[in-house]
């Protein structure tokens, strides 16, 4: 049995591989046919690279067999459309995934080619790619993934859906990750201050959204960009920073005014990076100011809530209400020190923590809201 993992499971924010069965079940729904044997959840993540100031897509292709046989000798076959060329993550990223040894997987032409030898029922794979975007790209058609198997009636076929992907806006992009920030959501953060190259826009947890993620992930906004958020990530375990902006429109009176409302409403936004809780007794609140703001201040630790997963780490969350925009903004700012897995992730790493969560600070004194004043639109 494959203990291969989506990367966002491997990467600190634990995701997919944390995929309750109800939601499985409501995949079968959307099967393209009744005798269909797989479910696909295909997310492509934008990747920003600073230091080129262009966006790739990690292609994070989540496949559960739904069928009620166990497969044998699966190959899955995703093609990628020719203006998108693809490849190998990185070994990094590789280096964090574990798979049975007869696994293989390689790239042919521009179609990235999986070997597992057995898939057992309700057992998930992931396809897992970088795709590399050219200038003047716009909507994309992702054909379906192919896969070829064996059961004890003989040798099958099946397919997935295709996917239909806008990336005109992150093809064409020309600027640092700021400017793309404040472009498309209206609330800048300047990830240079953090001297780090690559980050990565991340899905909302599955078990808090109650769905597994899917499409293109990056900024969502609604009520006229009033709304919204967006997650950014950087990072392997023991080395990762995680960054989660939340706004929404709210009117003065309803703006948080209690402490313990505060925490609950932290606390929910939390279970949005993965399956983690605030550590009481290393968690404290006050009020104080945050750039021009009076804000809630929450300075702390998370915990995973799976024994012996990511272990634990330093976190700052901060709330405030801007009458100019009739907006409360939420931001939640994690870091892993310690690595992954039973030793790494009960091994404390202060000085790493300490470290990480300078860098945090930096990236948070650089926040901007340019949100157009709500008195504008009246």
């Amino acid at each position: 049995m494959s203990t291969r993992k989506p990367i966002s499971a491997a990467l600190f924010v634990g995701l997919l591989a944390l995929l309750p069965s109800l939601a499985v079940d409501r995949a079968q729904e959307g099967q393209p046919s009744p005798a269909s044997r797989f479910v696909a959840f295909p997310s492509f993540r934008p990747k920003f690279h600073s230091a080129e100031e262009r966006f790739s897509l990690m292609a994070n292709i989540y496949i559960i067999n739904v069928g009620s046989q166990t497969l044998k000798e699966v190959t899955f076959r995703q093609p990628f459309p020719a203006e998108l060329r693809v490849q190998l993550a990185s070994e990094a990223v590789e280096s964090q995934l574990s798979h049975p040894p007869e696994f293989w997987h390689r790239i042919e032409a521009n179609t990235y080619v999986m070997y597992e030898p057995k898939l057992l029922r309700r057992q998930p794979v992931t396809i897992l790619a970088e795709l590399l975007l050219e200038r003047r790209m716009g909507t994309l058609a992702v054909p379906p993934t192919q896969i070829e198997f064996t059961t004890s009636d003989g040798p099958g076929k099946d397919q997935t859906l295709e996917t239909t992907l806008n990336v005109t806006d992150y093809a064409n992009h020309v600027g640092d990750l700021d400017r793309f920030l404040r472009k498309h959501a209206g609330i800048g953060l300047d990830t240079k201050t953090s001297g780090r190259d690559e980050w990565e826009f991340a899905p909302i947890d599955a078990v808090a959204l109650g769905k597994n993620p899917q499409g293109l992930i990056g900024v969502q906004t609604s009520d006229e960009g009033y709304s919204g958020n967006y997650r950014l990530h950087n990072g392997l375990p023991g080395n990762a920073l995680d960054i989660l902006v939340v706004w929404k429109q709210t009117r003065k009176d309803d703006r948080l005014k209690d402490e313990k409302v505060v925490l609950s409403s932290l606390s929910e936004y939390l279970k949005w990076t993965g399956p983690f809780k605030f550590d009481p007794a290393a968690t404290r609140i006050s009020k104080g100011k945050f750039k021009k703001y009076d804000a809630w201040i929450l300075e702390g630790r998370w915990f995973d809530t799976i024994p012996k997963h990511l272990g634990q780490g330093p976190i700052k969350a901060l709330t405030f209400y801007s009458a100019r925009e009739d907006v409360e903004y939420y931001l939640i700012a994690q870091a892993q020190g310690r690595g992954a897995g039973p030793e790494k992730s009960e091994t404390p790493a202060p000085e790493q923590e300490q470290a990480l969560m300078q860098i945090q600070e930096k990236i948070l004194n650089t926040f901007r809201s340019e949100i157009v004043p709500i008195s504008y639109n009246r």
